[in-house]
């Protein structure tokens, strides 16, 4: 990392960003390029659930190869006086795969209702479990930067 004082390692922060980013991008291996798409995502402990279709491309990439890369910010706001943005962010890479054991797949439901504070049955129906598609993330590395507006707290305040 270039400007090391943004870089952040410890747990609490990488923590912080996973509860307050609403989403998730992840990059797939497609042969030329990368295929990358927005999800929603819910990490316990060392792994990240995804919900999606039980068939597609990213199940089919994932498939073929299971190692992948995400990113997620939290706090972005953005100084055009300064000319500068502010954020928290994680950048990280893992293994992934297509959870097909029905009880993780449930675990990976109720959890992700819970973090989206969604209306649906918990915990989750049979009928459920067996129609929608999860996606695990064994995580492999983290990293944490940010950049922090003079004042506010953080050894990389501006």
């Amino acid at each position: 990392m270039r400007l090391s004082k943004r870089e952040c390692s410890e747990p609490a922060f990488f923590d912080e960003v996973f509860s307050g980013a609403d989403e998730l991008f992840l990059a797939l291996n497609n042969g030329d390029f990368p295929y990358l798409i927005p999800l929603n995502f819910v990490r316990l402990g060392q792994r990240i659930y995804m919900h999606c279709a039980p068939e597609g491309t990213k199940l089919d990439l994932i498939r073929r190869d299971g190692r992948v890369a995400f990113s997620l910010t939290t706090d972005v706001r953005i100084d055009r006086e300064k000319s500068s943005t502010y954020y928290k962010s994680v950048c990280g890479t893992g293994r992934a795969c297509v959870v097909e054991d029905p009880a993780e797949k449930r675990l990976a439901l109720d959890s992700l209702a819970e973090r989206y504070a969604a209306l649906c049955p918990r915990p989750a129906p049979e009928s459920a479990v067996r129609r929608v598609g999860v996606i695990r993330i064994d995580i492999l590395s983290l990293t944490g930067k940010r950049c922090l507006p003079k004042g506010e707290s953080g050894p990389d305040s501006l």
